[in-house]
């Protein structure tokens, strides 16, 4: 992806992130995201509670960035 893209990418996320819970059990929309830049390292991108929560990625998923 792009770096002109990101932000958009991410505006989507969100909006994904903020669907409501269709069902009794009130399930939100959960992911996790490791996203990859190449100078800024690794990142993790945790979809949760409505939000996107970002965060460096740890070092157990080092290997995905070399």
């Amino acid at each position: 992806m792009r770096a002109q893209s990101l932000d958009w990418f991410l505006e989507r996320l969100r909006s994904v992130a903020r669907i409501p819970a269709s069902d009794d059990d009130n399930d939100l929309v959960t992911g996790l995201f490791l996203v990859s830049h190449e100078v800024e390292g690794m990142s993790e991108w945790q979809v949760r509670d409505g939000t996107v929560r970002i965060r460096a990625a740890g070092q157990e998923y080092r290997y995905l960035d070399e």
